[in-house]
């Protein structure tokens, strides 16, 4: 399948500067919540609050080369898609391969045009070599905050971050809502090679507590 997702696309020669750090936000206060239209949320966070930058940083992705080798394998309850290093989920039999016409190189996987869930790395070896050591998830999620509002077009009161837990380790989660009536969902975590993952749930209002749930319940590094 052929179309064009939401599933951020980080270019990382950008002012890192410009953006505030998500952990800031994310230390404790109320549960964000993803948007008011929805009775749905995405999910359930430990604790949230939204993050706002104030300069407009934005951003484009390159993923890490190597993603498109994706492996599929059929299990009791779905198949297990992913691959070493990028990651795995276990998404029902009916979900097909997705490839976004963007040229995105995710593993990504869907159940329609509009419910996709994308697997990927950051790339850092692309920063500037001082700015490498020290770049982090919360930095990684910062970048897809930004791309959320500057690049695809969500309102900043639509969009909300969260420290949340996926596959037992901490991870970075921004989610927003869009004026097409759809939602994104981002997770960043860091392996123990280092590496920060990506993974992101595409749906409607109708669809994406099933994609959500699927990443939550399955992802595995």
């Amino acid at each position: 399948m052929n179309v064009s997702s939401k599933t951020c696309r980080v270019l990382f020669a950008l002012a890192l500067s410009l953006m505030m750090p998500l952990a800031a936000g994310c230390s404790g206060g109320q549960q964000a919540q993803p948007s008011e239209r929805a009775e749905q949320k995405p999910v359930e966070q430990e604790s949230a609050e939204q993050v706002k930058d104030d300069e407009k940083a934005p951003a484009e992705t390159d993923a890490k080369d190597g993603a498109s080798s994706a492996d599929s394998v059929a299990t009791t309850s779905g198949k297990r898609v992913g691959a070493d290093g990028i990651g795995f989920v276990t998404v029902p039999d009916t979900w097909v391969e997705f490839h976004d016409v963007d040229g995105n190189s995710s593993i990504q996987w869907c159940a329609d045009d509009k419910t996709i869930i994308s697997l990927n790395t950051f790339d850092v070896n692309s920063l500037p070599e001082d700015m490498r050591e020290g770049f982090t998830a919360e930095d990684a999620a910062n970048v897809v905050w930004n791309n959320m509002i500057y690049d695809d077009g969500a309102k900043e009161e639509d969009v909300q971050g969260a420290r949340v837990t996926l596959a037992g380790r901490e991870a970075l989660q921004v989610y927003a809502y869009f004026p097409d009536a759809s939602y994104l969902v981002c997770w960043l975590l860091q392996d123990d090679a280092g590496v920060i993952r990506y993974v992101s749930a595409e749906g409607t209002e109708a669809s994406i507590m099933e994609a959500v749930n699927i990443v939550q319940d399955t992802y595995e590094l």
